[in-house]
């Protein structure tokens, strides 16, 4: 499991990707499901990675400069962060982490790059600009 802890002005936000997390041979669980059986709560979020086409002409998508100015992405759900999956039977509780969690700055995409290398495990090294 890999920690990024990004802090802007006032605000901590903890990212952490899951992986390999063990299920017994031949079953499928949900995440709430999994959440459910670790003693946690299932909450989900989801954030828009912005394409262009290339400046240049070329028919292919290239990123959006929006999406790497640095700031934290957008939520891709209405409404923000939700829990409508977690299989908990501590309502007031769930509700109370998901009205935390999003009130917690987005991953910035830098950010996501990191959480993408470790989810699928690679390392990532920044290149060296002359």
């Amino acid at each position: 499991m890999m920690t990024t802890t990004t802090t802007t002005a006032t605000t901590t936000a903890t990212t952490t990707a899951n992986v390999n997390v063990p299920t017994p041979a031949g079953v499928y669980l949900s995440q709430g499901e999994r959440a459910l059986a670790r003693g946690t709560h299932y909450i989900e979020e989801s954030i828009w990675v912005y394409l262009m086409r290339d400046w240049d002409g070329v028919d292919r998508w290239v990123l959006d400069p929006v999406t790497v100015d640095g700031c934290g992405l957008d939520s891709g759900l209405d409404g923000g962060a939700r829990n409508s999956e977690c299989m908990c039977e501590d309502q007031n509780e769930c509700d109370a982490i998901r009205d935390r969690m999003d009130r917690l700055p987005l991953p910035s995409a830098d950010d996501l790059l990191h959480l993408l290398a470790d989810s699928l495990g690679y390392t990532v090294t920044r290149a060296v600009k002359p």
